[in-house]
């Protein structure tokens, strides 16, 4: 019934009051089911998670067991998502971070004859495209839960703000060759029109969005959810302030107030609603 709610909330505006309090969420502390992999964003680092490990810690998890940061200047050799890493070569720049999130994983959770164990995926801002790619094209396990907070599932707010980038990186841009091939749009995608692909509501893959209307970076409210038909309702098109386009219902959703970008990994509600997420019944 958690996407069915989302799908109401997001239609209907988000009336604010409603949304507050599905964000607040809470759940019982549970035993991990699986381990957790977290992906911080574009020119940022691992401890944009300090306020979440710390939660995770008294709730089951141990960081470097079952809880594990990437840090892409650390384990990838730059976080600036300028041009394809080193070591990662793919068509995209993206797609080259992605393919440095798959070493992590199967460093940190290797496999064993043959057999490689599950993961959680929980991404922040251009972190969320690597963990959505790796869970679309490159894992070699399954991705049992995959939240995403502050996704720019569909181009961010303002090209300019990747203008660091020598000749711009384009895939960032509502559009772009590659973001088509993540949502499923043809013709660089698969032409399934999917955010979710793999999704039923109970699996194999669950997605969960943490969007807020403050977020400067990702166009607010809608943005940020995982969306029916991309190729008709991309960023550069929806007015998030009509009920104009529709939240995929195979997603879970949570939405926070007047939070800023690189504030919402660290925001209360959004640490309760991932860690509910990754360990619902």
């Amino acid at each position: 019934m958690k996407a069915v709610a989302a799908l109401t909330l997001a239609v209907s505006c988000l009336v604010a009051s409603e949304a507050e309090a599905q964000c607040a969420t809470s759940c019982a502390t549970v035993t991990p089911k699986q381990p957790v992999v977290l992906v911080h964003g574009r020119n940022d680092n691992a401890a944009r998670w300090d306020a979440l490990v710390a939660s995770w810690s008294t709730r089951g998890y141990t960081e470097g067991v079952n809880l594990f940061r990437l840090d892409l200047t650390r384990d990838c050799g730059a976080a600036d998502f300028c041009s394809p890493l080193p070591g990662y070569t793919g068509g995209f720049v993206n797609e080259s971070y992605a393919r440095c999130l798959a070493s992590f994983i199967d460093k940190k959770v290797p496999c064993v004859n043959g057999s490689c164990p599950a993961v959680d995926l929980v991404g922040h801002s251009q972190g969320t495209v690597l963990a959505r790619y790796y869970t679309r094209f490159l894992a070699n396990r399954v991705v049992n839960d995959l939240v995403v907070m502050a996704s720019p599932h569909n181009g961010i707010t303002n090209c300019g703000l990747v203008a660091g980038c020598a000749g711009v990186n384009p895939e960032d841009c509502s559009g772009s060759a590659f973001l088509k091939k993540l949502n499923g749009v043809g013709p660089e995608g698969d032409g399934s029109n999917d955010e979710t692909p793999g999704a039923t509501f109970l699996g194999p893959v669950h997605y969960a969005a943490v969007v807020s209307d403050g977020d400067t970076v990702v166009p607010p409210w809608c943005g940020g959810y995982f969306l029916v038909d991309p190729a008709t309702r991309t960023g550069a098109t929806l007015d998030c302030r009509r009920p104009n386009y529709t939240v995929d219902p195979d997603s879970s959703s949570c939405f926070l107030p007047k939070v800023q970008h690189l504030v919402v990994p660290r925001d209360t509600n959004a640490i309760h609603f991932a860690y509910c997420e990754v360990n619902r019944d």
